[in-house]
């Protein structure tokens, strides 16, 4: 995990010297599964960096009670973002989940110590994005998807949405 983490970090600083926009942004994040009514959502911030017209990278860091998320994604805009507000982007990028939680045995009636244990999720999305200029605000929303490298599992079907605001 170190690794890919240094890699991004050198890779920013390779693509920063060639970027034709330099344009940053914080925001808020979340995202809800669809398919589980008893998934509570995960909620956090999350940073964005545009460093060609059409590619960006993004980190956010969510959670709830017993669970955090730390990742970062490669976006690739398919609609040039100069020429319009409106965007559709595509993505992928790794996080790493972080849960506590304490197991209850049903048959003996107890509660076992608390577990923690940590997983390696590859992540996959599509969605739209609106930029409204007048107040540096972007919204946006999409349908994402998970694969879970020790269970090799897809957990499909989560919607994530956010704003962020544009600081340069």
């Amino acid at each position: 995990m170190k690794n890919i983490v240094l890699l991004l970090l050198l890779s920013v600083v390779v693509w920063q010297g060639k970027a034709q926009e330099h344009a940053w942004a914080f925001g808020f994040y979340g995202d809800v599964q669809l398919e589980s009514p008893d998934y509570q959502g995960a909620f956090g911030v999350q940073g964005k960096y545009d460093f060609a017209k059409r590619s960006a990278l993004q980190a956010q860091v969510y959670g709830r009670n017993g669970y955090v998320a730390v990742g970062t994604d490669y976006l690739l805009s398919l609609l040039d973002k100069t020429q319009r507000n409106f965007n559709v982007f595509i993505g992928g990028g790794l996080s790493q989940d972080f849960y506590r939680y304490n197991e209850l045995m049903v048959d003996q009636e107890q509660v076992s110590p608390e577990k923690r244990e940590n997983f390696t999720i590859l992540n996959g999305q599509a969605g739209v994005s609106y930029y409204m200029p007048a107040v540096n605000l972007s919204l946006y929303t999409g349908y994402k998807l998970k694969y879970h490298f020790e269970w090799e599992e897809v957990q499909p079907n989560y919607l994530m949405f956010g704003m962020r605001y544009h600081l340069w």
